[in-house]
């Protein structure tokens, strides 16, 4: 490359090497080179914009990373606007006071005027982040990535202020899912603007308060535009981002935890550029590291032991899996449901408050509807219940009882059926429904079974009762199972919802029946399983 002495030579090139290139060559050209840079030879000029417009540059400093956003902007051909800041002061002070005030707020770096610049340079096609949570359930939140596309200038609505300045600036994020409901919601002043790119999303001025120092109660409030430029960044600010091609600029000052955090945001060791002279760092011992310390403790002293098991894990052609979920709302997650290999390992599948409606359509593969109920009216309401059995398993099953009781919003549901010579009772009581209107309908169920010579029997389901030994519902519940000779076989140490209660109860007349609390990814119950040996 010509005049690289010269490059080399200023110091200000050398710190911010990609920006001075394009400069350089043009005022000093090699012809050959010069044109294969500037798109004569066909890619070359494609090749280093693109490379120049995607790379980004991680420092320590932060007067570092705005210098080169700064040199990068300014040596952009794109079209370019400075946003001022319109700051007001709050405070009981004399108007000279306040000038000084707002006077030295405008010398202030972003990072102490809650990353809002006073002057905000903008250069379309240029690398922004936006600055504070905007919208974060659309995605657009501190950090987030952007490409500056447009800026919109107008009048803010303020007395005697009729100057045009920037007001919107339109931005395209890397996701296209980024800000779709923003876009969606602002669609009328999108089209006054008349944009017509339908991933472009409006970024509108805001307003944020912060003091000048800890001594002072004066509040200055800032509005502006919330970007940032980031062509450049420090190495502190860019954890968490991965991009595709980084630059590291590496200091004397740089730490093993700082070269490892920069070199981490890279894809790949070829999007990997270093600037600087690189020192391997030292080794992390015993002595020196706190983090290697804590490491080697855990795997020695604390180890995390796996409390799940799997129905998979313990499913053979001897056994019966029988599993109970509250799933709150089959309707909205059966897809979850035909694709959970937890619950499709399972022989019997019970589910309660389906919300489900008679038209809906809930069939699984190799399994065998036997049971169903669904909300009654055209509502859908915590309501419904749907039994599952395997298909290969259906001529060994046998409903002996069905009972619901509705009063009102509060009801409750008992199933009986047999699986051989074992009965398990499916129960589902609403939280407000009273225990004895469950108590008779388990007694009915439990008297069914044993009137068909069926006397081992397992309970389970959604009791909506807490296993706590002072509830005096959970006191009758236990004594009701004490004299019908059930006992308590999930473990009293677990919860089976995610508000730290167990509600979700297993009984059975064979205390060695294996039961188990699984996890959800849907609801806020855990599903509740047992394994039943088959003689």
């Amino acid at each position: 490359m010509p005049h690289t002495e010269k490059i080399a030579s200023q110091t200000e090139a050398s710190r911010f090497p990609l920006p001075n290139l394009l400069p350089e060559i043009k005022t000093n050209p090699s012809e050959p080179f010069y044109h294969f840079i500037s798109g004569g030879a066909g890619v070359g000029k494609s090749l280093l914009i693109n490379s120049i417009k995607q790379v980004i540059t991680l420092y320590y400093r932060n007067d570092d990373v705005d210098a080169f956003n700064n040199l990068f902007l300014a040596t952009s051909p794109n079209e370019k606007v400075v946003s001022r800041a319109l700051d007001s002061c709050s405070g009981t002070k004399s108007k000279a006071t306040i000038t000084y005030m707002l006077t030295q707020a405008q010398n202030l770096q972003h990072k102490k005027t809650q990353n809002m610049q006073y002057l905000l340079k903008l250069c379309t096609e240029t690398k922004y982040i936006v600055s504070h949570n905007i919208a974060v359930p659309d995605g657009i939140s501190n950090g987030s990535p952007c490409i500056l596309k447009k800026v919109i200038y107008g009048q803010l609505c303020e007395k005697g202020n009729r100057e045009q300045i920037p007001i919107r600036a339109y931005v395209q994020f890397e996701k296209e899912t980024t800000g779709e409901k923003t876009r969606q919601k602002l669609k009328n002043i999108i089209q006054a603007d008349g944009i017509v790119d339908k991933t472009w999303t409006p970024i509108q001025r805001i307003c944020r308060s912060f003091s000048l120092n800890e001594n002072t109660h004066i509040q200055v409030t800032r509005n502006q535009l919330p970007l940032l430029p980031s062509n450049a960044q420090t190495i502190h600010c860019s954890q968490s981002c991965t991009y595709k091609n980084i630059l590291v600029f590496i200091t004397k000052n740089l730490s093993r935890k700082l070269l490892y955090t920069a070199f981490s945001r890279v894809e790949s060791l070829q999007g990997l550029h270093i600037s600087g002279i690189y020192k391997k760092p030292i080794r992390a011992t015993i002595e020196n590291d706190p983090s290697l310390r804590e490491m080697i403790r855990m795997r020695s002293e604390a180890q995390l032991q796996f409390s799940l098991t799997f129905p998979e894990e313990v499913k053979n052609d001897e056994n019966i899996i029988a599993l109970f979920h509250n799933v709150r709302s089959l309707n909205l997650h059966f897809p979850n449901v035909c694709s959970d290999r937890t619950l499709l390992a399972c022989d019997i599948i019970m589910l309660a408050e389906t919300w489900s409606q008679p038209a809906d359509r809930y069939e699984i593969d190799n399994f065998t509807i036997v049971y169903r109920t669904d909300c009654a009216s055209t509502k859908r309401k915590a309501f419904g219940t749907l039994i599952y059995v395997k298909s290969a398993l259906l001529p060994h099953i046998n409903i002996l009882f069905q009972n619901e009781s509705i009063s009102g919003t509060n009801h409750s549901t008992v199933v009986a059926l047999t699986v051989c010579s074992k009965t398990v009772i499916m129960v589902y009581k609403s939280p407000k429904c009273q225990w004895l209107v469950l108590q008779q309908q388990l007694q009915q169920a439990i008297n069914t079974s044993l009137q068909n010579n069926v006397h081992e029997i397992a309970i389970m389901g959604d009791f909506n009762i807490k296993y706590q030994v002072s509830d005096p519902n959970f006191k009758n519940l236990n004594e009701f199972m004490i004299q019908n000779n059930c006992l308590m076989i999930l473990d009293p140490t677990k919860v089976s919802t995610d508000h730290n209660s167990l509600i979700d109860l297993c009984f059975s007349t064979n205390p060695q029946t294996n039961s188990f609390i699984f996890e959800s990814a849907t609801s806020d119950h855990k599903p509740i399983w047992i394994e039943l040996s088959n003689p």
